[in-house]
């Protein structure tokens, strides 16, 4: 399994988050198994989200795409997204 996590700053959350719900589809149509979305508690125009794909080149070619720059594009980014790429070594019972 492969996760991705994504940092960045937009102008307006809500508008934001109304194009992340719109692009759904083309997530899943992406190979995406799930994405979990986060703000900073004392800055709420910072985003934060976690997604998880089935491999690397999956996740990779879906974060390059031009309709995701699109959609980023629309949403009102204000720069470009900090990935990093992540391989799940293990996870522990709570």
């Amino acid at each position: 399994m492969t996760f991705v996590l994504v940092r960045f700053s937009v102008e307006d959350f809500e508008k934001w988050k109304s194009v992340f719900e719109e692009t759904a589809a083309l997530r899943k149509a992406s190979g995406s198994k799930g994405v979990r979305a986060f703000t900073k508690v004392d800055s709420p125009n910072e985003v934060t989200i976690l997604a998880e794909y089935s491999d690397l080149e999956t996740a990779r070619q879906f974060f390059q795409s031009p309709e995701l720059r699109a959609a980023q594009q629309s949403a009102g980014l204000k720069a470009p997204p900090e990935l990093s790429f992540l391989d799940e070594k293990f996870s522990l019972p709570t």
